[in-house]
């Protein structure tokens, strides 16, 4: 599917088109698909374009957010693109931990900040809030909590590559990092 073909014309249209087009997962290296499963991420993973999540239907949050602010640029509302996480520096090379990262998108409607959430399942819907600063802190608030209390920059990207590791993500991530919220 092209992204041409995807008939939205709300926000609310986005994240029905999401739930019921676009699954949490990923492909490996190989080209092997992974539902709902994160056996060997930091070893197999590759970042996907936005053709490919809709041709596979599957994408991580970095891959589903990519979708969700495209879709979102296409109707003309402005949204930004952030990702939440425990710090790694660019030197971390443990494959067997686990990921503490969510990327998300807000967009910016009537006044009004919006966090458009469909990668994590259990906070998939839309969200309003008052300002940037507040729908930051509300959102980190929540994996920081997740991540029993440790630190979390926030860190605002304007683009997915294709075909990076999450180790060369993490790293683009962190290139990003000037002045980015901790709690």
């Amino acid at each position: 599917m092209r992204i041409e073909e995807v008939k939205v014309k709300t926000p609310e249209d986005i994240l029905e088109f999401m739930k019921a087009n676009i699954k949490y997962g990923w492909l490996d290296i190989n080209g092997e698909e992974h539902i709902n499963n994160l056996k060997d991420f930091r070893r197999l993973y590759r970042t996907s374009t936005v053709e490919e999540t809709l041709d596979h239907g599957i994408g991580t949050c970095i891959e589903q957010v990519l979708l969700m602010s495209t879709l979102l640029s296409m109707l003309d509302i402005p949204n930004r693109m952030f990702c939440t996480r425990v710090y790694e520096g660019k030197d971390f090379n443990n494959l067997d931990a686990e990921e503490h990262m969510h990327c998300f998108v807000l967009y910016f409607k009537d006044g009004k900040v919006y966090h458009l959430e469909h990668p994590n399942g259990e906070k998939a819907g839309i969200y309003e809030y008052d300002s940037l600063d507040e729908a930051l802190t509300t959102i980190n608030d929540y994996y920081v909590k997740m991540a029993e209390g440790k630190s979390r920059p926030i860190t605002e990207y304007f683009d997915v590559e294709p075909n990076l590791s999450f180790k060369e993500f993490n790293n683009y991530i962190n290139s990003l990092d000037v002045n980015h919220k901790t709690k």
